[in-house]
């Protein structure tokens, strides 16, 4: 890496804000605890990490991690099978504990568990003989769990996620996210060949009023098909960087640590020529405005 380019990427580093992070303890190997991913963001400057589990709320273990280390870490939980799918009860539970975002099914999720093989470390674990948690009913709404978990969210004006539900789903899910009030609305990976969105659906939701979270653990050995950063900044140039987040999904034993792994994202976007003040609006100010703060 040119030493322009490296020395470029650390300085932006400092300020940004890592919205998508998996962190130890987990049944998953990860690099870091959240206390060395909190401990590794504060030193390389950062401003704040919010963490995700595909298997338990996070916003306990968060808001420790921000008395034992001063570090700005949120958390939120996902609604999968071990917090009882789309559960408004963990929800609530999760709000009264400080979440700053809530997803909807990720490694759950129908649409994930027929793909699943495409993020190898995940599939060793998934439930067998499950359909999958679908969000829409057979006459294509969403089904009643989902209306009072969206008011709940518009209450406390958190961020909601889409997670891993088809685009199909998540089309379904904003609008009825927008109309509930909600504001803050994280579009998860739409780059995720378990997904497969097309363009033309990703700038449909940036103009519904979605940021979307790319994640540079998808262009790493975490997956099976690792894709090109240049592909992830080809449709980040589409749909245009006001409308777009930088996240890492990190945390992968496989990987560097999360910091470092946002670190190598800065520097690709670099390398394809996008400017520090849209890399700012892709790692400060949008996530920023998806965890609240001014």
């Amino acid at each position: 890496m040119p030493l322009n380019v490296d020395s470029r990427s650390k300085a932006l580093l400092q300020g940004a804000i890592d919205t998508h992070i998996h962190t130890a303890p987990d049944i998953y190997p990860r690099s870091v605890t959240v206390v060395e991913a909190a401990q590794n963001a504060q030193a390389a400057g950062m401003r704040a990490i919010l963490v995700k589990s595909h298997c338990t709320d996070t916003s306990d273990r968060a808001e420790l991690t921000r008395q034992l280390t001063g570090f700005p870490v949120y958390g939120g939980v996902v609604l999968n099978y071990p917090v009882g799918g789309l559960n408004i009860h963990a929800v609530r539970e999760s709000i009264r504990q400080g979440a700053k975002q809530i997803w909807m099914p990720s490694t759950s999720a129908r649409s994930f568990l027929q793909e699943a093989e495409s993020v190898p470390h995940l599939a060793k674990t998934l439930p067998l003989g499950v359909e999958g948690i679908t969000i829409l009913q057979k006459n294509g709404q969403l089904v009643p769990e989902i209306k009072p978990i969206l008011a709940l969210i518009a209450e406390h004006d958190i961020a909601l996620a889409s997670s891993h539900v088809y685009p199909a789903e998540a089309l379904v899910l904003v609008k009825a996210a927008r109309e509930a009030g909600i504001r803050r609305i994280t579009i998860t990976h739409p780059h995720a060949s378990f997904l497969g969105y097309t363009v033309e659906q990703m700038i449909e939701m940036a103009r519904m009023g979605g940021l979307l979270e790319f994640h540079f653990a998808f262009t790493t050995k975490a997956v099976r098909d690792p894709l090109p950063v240049a592909d992830l900044a080809k449709n980040i140039r589409a749909i245009g960087p006001d409308h777009c987040i930088l996240a890492t999904d990190g945390g992968q034993a496989v990987n560097p640590p999360p910091h470092e792994m946002l670190r190598l994202f800065i520097a690709g976007m670099l390398e394809a020529v996008f400017s520090e003040d849209e890399i700012q609006t892709m790692t400060k100010r949008n996530p920023g405005w998806i965890l609240g703060l001014s």
